[in-house]
């Protein structure tokens, strides 16, 4: 009958259950297998593709002492030129009173003083730090680092008390707040912890879980693992290190902004006269200066890469919408390395990897993210080259439209910083645009 063979044409195209994943993939029993001839069954175990990985050229990248000292002489320009968009004089005139381009008796000699000690204090700790570390035996540095900031410490809070409270004999106590107000802010995305205070590099400390990734002085390294868990567990501990060297950057940027650029302004005398607009616009560029060369320093060219390598093992999901029960599907398991395309059930929802191996969570959007920002970071560095660019354009611009020589002199001083940052990023795309173009066609040759 039609009916019957209707019927018999449905039971001889149903599709089988797809076979049980398997918990440990890529084993030494399926290499040998595959090495003796011997078929293996075609699990999602079996179909993973190792991520291959490019190593980065060796970049030059500038020490602490190098970038502190960089630093100070660009804030304390940037603090200079604040002043003398504040102070100018026309000494060049006839009936000129003063011979010299600012007037220096209306500056508070204990308000500059307070700015110095603040943004001085790295460079010193850096300093001195470099000087005993290669003259101690190793494992003294631990303690000594921890006695040079206690002592540089005492240092600093004595200062800037003793200027704080000079600052006071000729200003209203409102402003002080101007000037404590960073300190409130730091206590409470630092706590009581030192070591951010003095070294931008420094981090918190790991605890037990997070030692369990290998680390080198106490910075992270990739391990190319086939262990999930193992992935998941060095994923939370890169983004972890990554929004720490975040919050530090924009702390830092921030601060050393607000002393140098909008502190001078609170404490200017109410009769004094300067262009608002202009000091506005200084201290914005200020603050993205150095918040461009502290993303440089603290995410260079190879740290990039070891969260670029994790995001090649963690992979992604992406969730499917509309009917989909009539698809094979497997039962996500934490234990199991699964393959690019395989469809997996979680939480009642349809989900298809994405990526060469994925070890991530279906829904995660931890792990989503993750691999969207760091798999291939050469678009990360095209932003900030961007972004770098488009600021180094704008101060041209700027400066063609300039015409009194403070102003002329103020962006001239800031172009030269960031020129240097500008030829850092453009170096970091070109290695990173090269480097993981050519891992991205090795990857799709193996996966053919």
């Amino acid at each position: 009958m039609p009916g019957g063979r209707r019927s018999l044409a449905r039971s001889s195209t149903s599709r089988q259950p797809p076979p049980p994943p398997n918990t440990l993939p890529l084993s030494e029993d399926v290499h040998k297998s595959r090495s003796q001839g011997q078929t293996t069954p075609d699990t999602p175990a079996s179909r993973i593709i190792s991520p291959k990985h490019i190593p980065i050229p060796s970049v030059p990248h500038d020490g602490s002492v190098m970038f502190e000292v960089v630093m100070f002489m660009f804030t304390a320009t940037a603090s200079f030129l604040q002043f003398l968009h504040l102070y100018r004089t026309v000494w060049w005139l006839p009936q000129s009173y003063t011979k010299y381009a600012m007037n220096f008796y209306l500056m508070d000699p204990y308000l500059v003083g307070f700015i110095a000690t603040i943004l001085s204090r790295r460079l010193v700790y850096c300093m001195l730090s470099h000087v005993v570390m290669s003259w101690s035996p190793i494992n003294l540095w631990p303690l000594l680092q921890q006695l040079l900031r206690l002592f540089l410490l005492t240092i600093v809070l004595v200062l800037l008390v003793w200027c704080a409270y000079n600052i006071m004999q000729t200003h209203p106590i409102v402003n002080i707040f101007y000037l404590c107000y960073p300190i409130s802010v730091y206590f409470i995305l630092f706590g009581l912890s030192v070591s951010p205070f003095f070294d931008v590099n420094e981090l918190p400390s790991l605890t037990k879980d997070e030692c369990k990734v290998r680390t080198f002085n106490g910075k992270p390294i990739h391990n190319c693992s086939l262990s999930p868990q193992t992935v998941r567990e060095e994923v939370e501990l890169l983004k972890t290190d990554f929004n720490n060297r975040m919050k530090q950057i924009l702390f830092s940027s921030v601060l050393n902004a607000y002393y140098s650029g909008f502190v001078p302004c609170c404490f200017a005398q109410n009769h004094l006269y300067y262009d608002v607009y202009w000091a506005t616009q200084h201290l914005v560029f200020v603050w993205l200066g150095c918040f461009t060369m502290y993303l440089v320093h603290c995410y260079p060219v190879k740290y990039c890469d070891v969260l670029h390598r994790a995001a090649l093992h963690l992979g992604r999901w992406a969730r499917l919408e509309g009917r989909t029960s009539h698809l094979p599907t497997h039962i996500w398991a934490d234990s199991t390395l699964w393959h690019q395309g395989v469809l997996v059930k979680h939480c009642k929802e349809m989900y298809r990897a994405e990526g060469i191996s994925i070890a991530a969570e279906p829904g995660n959007q931890t792990h989503s993210r993750f691999y969207a920002v760091f798999s291939n970071p050469s678009c990360l560095v095209f932003m900030l080259l961007f972004l770098q660019l488009a600021m180094v354009l704008m101060q041209l611009v700027i400066l063609v439209g300039s015409s009194e020589w403070y102003q002329i002199i103020s962006v001239s001083l800031l172009l030269f910083a960031n020129y240097y940052t500008l030829f850092k990023l453009f170096r970091d795309y070109l290695i990173c645009w090269k480097v993981y173009k050519a891992e991205q066609m090795i990857q799709e040759k193996i996966g053919g």
